[in-house]
């Protein structure tokens, strides 16, 4: 064998390190154009304790700007959606179960009552009838999903809201009993809610900070925090929303700050996990933010797929268990049948992006352009995003919120129900916001372009503020409730769009909406029945 002379093993060792670092070379440059640059800063004196406490004061004014107004119309929004995530959350809490019987959850079902030598009828729930053997369920509310299991039944919204809901309901529990306290129930979600959408906002800041000053970010989280459907909507009830929204801003903040350090990369991984454990499609951010760190950087892949792991693991094994296949969700099951109802097929991917995306987006019920036209300035962001290097890690971010939008726009009910505005596509929201970063320092910039954000931002927010105060789902929809879908009917109609509309009747229907409110926190049916078990 021969043996390399002394003169070639130098040169190899010689060409050893360059070989590797040319063959590095690629990869770092992928490293670089990832990262986010900052701009070269001249250097600064020293703070002082009093300049140092200073940069407080905007993050904590945006809280409780956000949290304040979110409580201070002392409403919560009522629905069938919340309910079903308030009722698992109190029924973890209570029971220590994902899973509900007809007698754990009598609230959520219709009754039959047939007692002896008589003909059935309908009745309230009564446990000693139901103990004779004398009482049946017959139908249940669409925020409970059918298992595989007879008579059992879990949360149609899955487990990330109702785990959400814990530590509010943990406290109550402390001074009232939640299991009967109707008041406390639904103002108890709506507090996690206030706090979850106020906290989204606070991260959007937090993440906008790492490119643009102070006030540019303040405006940014303040077009998320009181100018978009995040206010009338998140942060009014436990739906998947504030949850989705809060941990979907949480994983951006840990990307955007990944480069950094490598465990932000595992928190980025979790925290967009979790958002998977609210809502489902949330996994396209997982893919999107996945795909461009495989491409950055492959050791910060490794560390967002460990991060992440476990909640996929808890998901898969939790479908798998109460629907015999880990790609089976909840919402998939409760959701067929009800299309099967409106559409006639069990289909749900049948809305047609030709008419679905225009109703999303420029409809005068659901528009987004007219429900909050501030976020406009994000898809001008998103096209700067592009072409400036220090913005295009905000790439996989608007990928994935364009991915999200086109998902809920292919969902049959892609209007999203009785709602205030884009209640389909509010998830969407914390990266629209966050794609608003390339372009706000040129609009504060232009005096004419602050005019025009300002009266946005402003129209924006008080649109908001009539949704959040005024809108009860009773008297704007009874005008078509001669039609077969009245949500999806008034659509299109611009005669009396819901934001005018609701700006001319304020004072009634914030007066319908009280009324509303007393009858669902008076009724006496208990939210968790305390059944004896044999």
């Amino acid at each position: 064998m021969l043996r390399p002379t002394a003169s070639q093993a130098g040169r190899e060792a010689a060409q050893g390190p360059m070989a590797k670092k040319t063959r590095n070379r690629p990869r770092r440059a992928r490293r670089q154009a990832a990262e986010p640059r900052a701009r070269p800063q001249a250097a600064q004196p020293p703070q002082t304790p009093r300049a140092a406490r200073r940069k407080y004061v905007l993050p904590v004014l945006l809280f409780l700007a956000c949290f304040g107004a979110y409580v201070g119309n002392g409403d919560f929004l009522y629905g069938a959606d919340q309910e079903g995530n308030m009722l698992f959350s109190v029924h973890l809490l209570k029971r220590g179960s994902f899973a509900v019987t007809p007698p754990d959850a009598p609230s959520s079902f219709n009754w039959k009552l047939a007692r002896p030598g008589e003909e059935p009828r309908d009745a309230e729930f009564d446990a000693e009838a139901y103990e004779r053997g004398w009482m049946r369920p017959y139908g249940y509310s669409h925020s409970l999903a059918t298992t595989r299991y007879p008579l059992t039944y879990v949360n149609t919204f899955g487990i990330g809201a109702a785990v959400a809901g814990l530590p509010v309901y943990a406290v109550l529990d402390l001074f009232t009993d939640i299991e009967t306290d109707r008041w406390w129930w639904w103002h108890g979600g709506a507090l996690t809610a206030s706090l979850l959408t106020a906290f989204t906002a606070l991260l959007i800041f937090l993440s906008a900070r790492r490119f643009v000053a102070p006030a540019p970010a303040f405006l940014i989280a303040l077009s998320f925090g009181l100018g978009s459907c995040a206010w009338p909507v998140s942060s009014q009830a436990l739906w998947q929303h504030p949850v989705n929204c809060f941990f979907l801003a949480l994983g951006a903040f840990f990307f955007l700050a990944s480069p950094e350090r490598r465990r932000y990369a595992a928190y980025c991984g979790a925290a967009l996990g979790m958002a998977v454990l609210c809502r489902p499609p949330s996994a396209l951010a997982v893919v999107c933010v996945g795909a461009w760190l495989l491409w950055a950087d492959r050791r910060r892949v490794l560390a967002f797929a460990a991060g992440g792991l476990p909640f996929a693991v808890v998901l898969a094994v939790y479908n798998a268990h109460w629907f015999g296949s880990p790609f089976e969700f909840g919402q998939t099951v409760t959701s067929r049948a009800i299309a099967l109802v409106l559409t006639g097929s069990e289909d749900i991917w049948t809305g047609p992006l030709l008419e679905s995306l225009p109703g999303l987006f420029v409809s005068p019920q659901r528009g987004l352009a007219f429900y909050s036209p501030v976020l406009l300035l994000g898809l001008y962001g998103m096209a700067l995003s592009w072409k400036e290097a220090r913005h295009r890690v905000l790439i996989p971010l608007q990928v994935a919120a364009v991915a999200m939008i086109v998902v809920a726009a292919r969902w049959y009910d892609w209007w999203g129900g009785a709602a205030w505005g884009y209640r389909s596509i509010v998830d969407t929201v914390p990266f629209l916001a966050l794609s608003m970063i390339p372009a706000i320092e040129r609009v504060v910039a232009g005096r004419r372009l602050r005019v025009l954000f300002g009266a946005a931002l402003l129209w924006s927010i008080a649109v908001q503020f009539v949704g959040a105060w005024s809108y009860n789902q009773i008297n704007w929809l009874n005008q078509w409730k001669g039609t077969n879908n009245p949500d999806k009917a008034s659509m299109w109609q611009w005669q009396r769009p819901q934001i005018l509309w609701h700006m001319a009747n304020f004072a009634r229907e914030r007066g319908f909406k009280h009324e509303a409110m007393r009858q669902y926190v008076d009724d006496t049916m208990p939210i968790v029945h305390r059944f004896p078990r044999k």
